[in-house]
């Protein structure tokens, strides 16, 4: 069965655009990065329309299989950098620029509490809220105004807390 190069560029064309509409000429092209998702399909698409009669060398395919596992390894090399960056980040004065989940432009200032890693990626934390370390536009050591003034929201906040365990201690004693 031969394949024609139709079938080859409409099989890439899936892989390689998100929103493909066979009534419209123009596309939309998608993520412009190849992950490794993105590089596996490409290697079966390519296996799998190869000619039978001509396969695809033994020395080809190991040197794919090769460049597989090296975009995979700088891909988790890359993930490691961007979480030690953002630990770094901790007792450090940032400035983010965020789109809230209300759709409104935020503006945060504050020391950063704490990093949360997760499969979205790194977050800090600053005043118990979580902001994306891709929104962060400024970084600087904090002066000692804003320790101060760090310390006494912290100091706040914990008192509030106690007076609330208090008094949820109370409701429940009293029921």
């Amino acid at each position: 069965m031969a394949v024609s190069s139709t079938d080859i560029k409409t099989a890439l064309d899936e892989l390689t655009y998100k929103n493909l509409d066979s009534e419209s000429v123009s596309k939309v092209r998608g993520d412009s990065s190849l992950g490794k998702d993105e590089f596996l399909k490409l290697l079966t698409t390519q296996l799998s329309y190869q000619d039978p009669l001509n396969p695809q060398s033994d020395n080809e395919f190991i040197a794919q299989l090769a460049q597989f596992s090296s975009l995979e390894q700088m891909q988790n090399l890359n993930s490691t950098f961007n979480n030690t960056s953002a630990y770094s980040l901790i007792d450090k004065y940032v400035e983010i620029e965020s789109d809230g989940e209300d759709g409104k432009h935020n503006s945060v200032q504050g020391i950063v509490d704490s990093v949360k890693v997760s499969s979205e990626g790194a977050k800090v934390v600053v005043d118990g809220i979580s902001y994306s370390v891709d929104d962060i536009y400024k970084v600087s050591s904090p002066t000692e105004e804003q320790w101060a003034a760090k310390l006494k929201a912290d100091a706040e906040a914990k008192a509030k807390a106690e007076e609330e365990a208090k008094a949820k201690a109370g409701e429940e004693a009293n029921s």
